[in-house]
């Protein structure tokens, strides 16, 4: 069979060609990548940037305003693309991630970045559940793992990329071009997407619960604003921060109230029900706290207790993340294979506490080749678990909901996320030494020996709940995530929606 002869074929259970799928693949790889190099680029470039339009004071502000307004969209984006269809949507969310991108380019003060890459969050926020549910409804369950640990690998090689890539560029050239680089790349990612990319009539009979989307992005944003101010801008005690969580459990219960009475609330409720979702968004949200939180203090330790200068978090990081992208690779298609992910939900979370075990017995006397293997078990874990339970929830509900399904995974794993950093970093201050705090003259990795080791012990009980928190994740998914089997063809899909009495929402040319 030739290559043009193997694209034109459609595989038994599918309803396009795989040369139409690897085509829409395409544009959601370059997008999603686009999207995940933005933040360790602008990590590496931030302190060039700091130094050219000054407001060292606003330096976190970078980060924040992107991780608000593209945690709090993220629900939205998903109903949305439920009851109109995800192409539209998807292609508003990449220009909008795209204008934004160039708004930062041609900033000239903070303040103007701080409110572009707002902007830019914006758009983020649809680009990972929308490309999640697009591929939920060109792929049949049983083939899907295969397709998603594509995605959770370009992800976790991003974090890899964006460093190095974000050193070239400010050593080459001027900071504006870590932002403008993405539009000649979403150009593209555009093009391939309004060629390929299906679409289908909206289902205008379905209301969007506006209050509700209100609602829950103002709660939303509240309890994260909380959360970033607190033991960092400001004391926990602080009018600043007890007034934004008070206001955040205000508005959440006042959420809860109005969607209540809601015809169609903007999360899926109902859907919780179901134990396999319930259970797997749990778990998310537990990983998201387990990963990023490990993912934040894994590169101060091996710099500041094991005494390794690194230029970037990003080459610290390394093992650990290609841990997670040749098991993310693997197990998808071990899944694909078989046809079962729940032994992925309860093998995952086990190597992941062995691998968070291992990170807090170390100390001032571990190699460079120990903290390696540490991080390579702990990589493995995460691997393992970086798209089972999207593939759970995905199976468990029917076509008319997977997009606001997909997008609460996504929503309670970037929540999760927020409050693991956080967590940990209340821990680690705790029990920071003063020859830390002091010695902003020095690098981290010329400590002197007794501030090493203080800094070991302070990092310690982090490591520790993160290992705890991964052994939550697995006494969850024995629990409730179980196994439902995955169908091998869209038509299956369509035939268990319409038995259920589930009006089918397949796009369609």
């Amino acid at each position: 069979m030739s290559f043009r002869e193997r694209l034109a074929r459609r595989p038994p259970g599918y309803n396009f060609t795989i040369g139409r799928i690897l085509a829409i693949y395409a544009g959601l790889m370059v997008t999603l990548l686009l999207a995940a190099l933005d933040q360790t680029i602008v990590a590496t470039a931030l302190p060039r940037i700091v130094s050219d339009l000054g407001g060292i004071t606003q330096y976190s502000w970078v980060f924040t305003a992107y991780m608000l307004t593209s945690t709090v969209t993220v629900p939205l984006y998903g109903k949305l693309g439920d009851v109109y269809g995800r192409k539209n949507l998807f292609l508003f969310a990449i220009v909008v991630f795209l204008i934004g991108s160039a708004l930062c380019g041609a900033a000239t003060d903070m303040t103007q970045l701080v409110i572009y890459r707002a902007v830019q969050g914006i758009g983020a926020g649809g680009l990972f559940p929308l490309s999640l549910a697009v591929i939920g409804n060109i792929v049949p369950p049983r083939d899907r793992g295969r397709w998603q640990g594509l995605i959770g690998a370009v992800f976790a090689a991003s974090s890899i990329l964006g460093p190095a890539v974000g050193g070239f560029i400010v050593d080459n050239t001027t900071w504006r071009w870590v932002f403008l680089v993405n539009l000649p790349v979403g150009a593209v990612a555009l093009i391939v997407i309004v060629i390929t990319m299906p679409r289908r009539a909206p289902l205008t009979e379905h209301p969007i619960d506006w209050l509700g989307a209100a609602l829950l992005a103002a709660g939303t944003a509240a309890l994260l604003m909380g959360l970033v101010w607190g033991g960092k801008s400001y004391p926990w005690t602080s009018t600043h921060v007890v007034g934004a969580l008070v206001l955040a459990v205000v508005l959440i219960v006042a959420f809860a109230l109005v969607e209540r009475r809601a015809g169609e609330p903007i999360l899926p409720f109902e859907i919780l029900r179901n134990p396999i979702v319930g259970g797997s968004v749990a778990c998310m949200a537990l990983v998201g706290m387990a990963m990023f939180g490990t993912i934040s203090y894994v590169p101060l330790f091996v710099q500041g207790v094991i005494g390794t200068s690194a230029t970037s978090s990003g080459v610290v990081l390394t093992p650990l993340m290609l841990g997670a992208v040749t098991t993310s690779l693997f197990t998808g298609q071990l899944v694909s294979h078989t046809g079962r992910y729940r032994w992925n939900a309860i093998l995952g979370p086990v190597v992941l506490t062995i691998g968070m075990l291992l990170l807090w017995r170390m100390d001032v006397h571990t190699t460079n080749g120990q903290a390696a293997r540490n991080m390579v078990i702990a990589g493995i874990g995460i691997g393992s678990m970086m798209q089972v339970f999207v593939l759970s929830v995905q199976n468990a509900v029917a076509r008319a909901h997977i997009g606001s399904a997909t997008a609460l995974t996504q929503f309670s794993r970037q929540m999760g996320a927020t409050i693991g950093v956080t967590v940990m970093g209340a821990i680690v201050n705790h029990g920071l030494p003063s020859g830390v705090g002091g010695a902003e003259g020095v690098g981290i990795h010329r400590l002197a020996p007794a501030a090493r080791d203080g800094l070991a012990h302070a990092l310690h009980p982090a490591f520790l709940v993160a290992a705890l928190v991964a052994a939550v994740v697995w006494l969850i998914a024995v629990l409730w995530v179980k196994e439902q089997p995955l169908r091998r063809s869209l038509d299956e899909v369509a035939a268990v929606d319409a038995a259920a009495g589930t009006p089918a929402t397949a796009e369609v040319d």
